[in-house]
């Protein structure tokens, strides 16, 4: 006996089992724990433009609030193919943007922009936007641990603001792009797990690795990608955007800016003991 569509029960039901199986596929293989994402959509923040910038410090607490909400989406909205992360991340953009002009309090949309964080950094997992290897959830986990464990070894990069998307306003096309980078970085990280013939130790892993590169390079994107929709989100509400950083004569590609920690490791130490340089002859003219 058939249905409407001509499938036997058991057709639909094996039909259905493995739908419920790709679903749980994309569930088990976010590549980025939560405290990876959070720690990453904070470190964007600095390259908001100004005035959000400073509504997100501001109320913080609800762009942490909102962070745990994209956290606790369900797991078809934080997967793409054959989950539903492409759209998602399209209605969230899309409802920042409109929410701004309306307007909306903005303590409320520093909580939506932190769900959107959530989203971008999705779209920039390489195992969260694919699932074309068989292998992959003998490796998601492993890989998880893995990032988390060399993540402050990781120099993330802001590569620039992107032109098409914050003036051309041509959202879709961006998160397309976003999508299939991530795509194309995904089969590097099976090959380094399986590079022995066999699955290796993340802990075998050094930060020589294809692994630690595909990471480096996929947080940093996620990074510049989270500021640039930001930006996108600010402007579509008549908010201002930064002139973008200048770059040497001749440079070709795009904006590079090291995000630098630690500040002059030498400037707390004691001051006490005989000078490395001899005092200097110099006087300052009086004021």
């Amino acid at each position: 006996m058939s249905d409407s569509t001509g499938r036997r029960p058991a057709e639909r039901s094996r039909s259905a089992r493995r739908t419920v199986g790709v679903l749980v596929l994309a569930a088990l293989s976010v590549g980025w724990s939560s405290s990876t994402i959070r720690s990453v959509a904070w470190s964007s923040v600095a390259f908001f433009p100004d005035d959000l910038r400073r509504q997100v410090l501001r109320h913080h607490a609800r762009f942490d609030a909102g962070i745990e909400r994209g956290l606790a989406a369900p797991p078809s909205w934080r997967a793409a193919s054959p989950g539903s992360l492409e759209q998602a991340l399209e209605t969230q953009l899309d409802y920042c943007a409109q929410a701004l002009r309306q307007p909306v309090p903005l303590d409320d949309l520093v909580e939506e922009i932190g769900v959107l964080a959530v989203r971008v950094l999705d779209a920039a997992d390489p195992l969260a936007v694919s699932h074309a290897d068989s292998r992959e959830p003998r490796y998601a986990g492993a890989y998880l641990a893995y990032v988390d464990s060399v993540r402050d070894r990781l120099r993330l990069v802001y590569y620039g603001q992107d032109a098409a998307l914050i003036n051309g306003r041509d959202a879709r096309a961006s998160i397309a792009g976003v999508l299939e980078r991530s795509r194309s970085l995904y089969p590097y990280l099976g090959e380094e797990f399986y590079r022995t013939g066999s699955l290796r130790d993340w802990r075998s892993i050094d930060d020589r690795s294809v692994a630690f590169g595909v990471t480096a390079i996929s947080l940093s994107r996620g990074l510049t990608d989270l500021a640039n929709f930001a930006s996108y989100v600010w402007r579509s509400g008549g908010g201002q955007i930064p002139t973008p950083r200048p770059t040497p004569m001749g440079h070709v590609g795009p904006t590079v800016t090291m995000t630098l920690e630690g500040g002059f490791p030498d400037r707390e130490q004691p001051a006490n003991g005989a000078p490395v340089m001899p005092r200097s002859s110099l006087a300052l003219p009086p004021p």
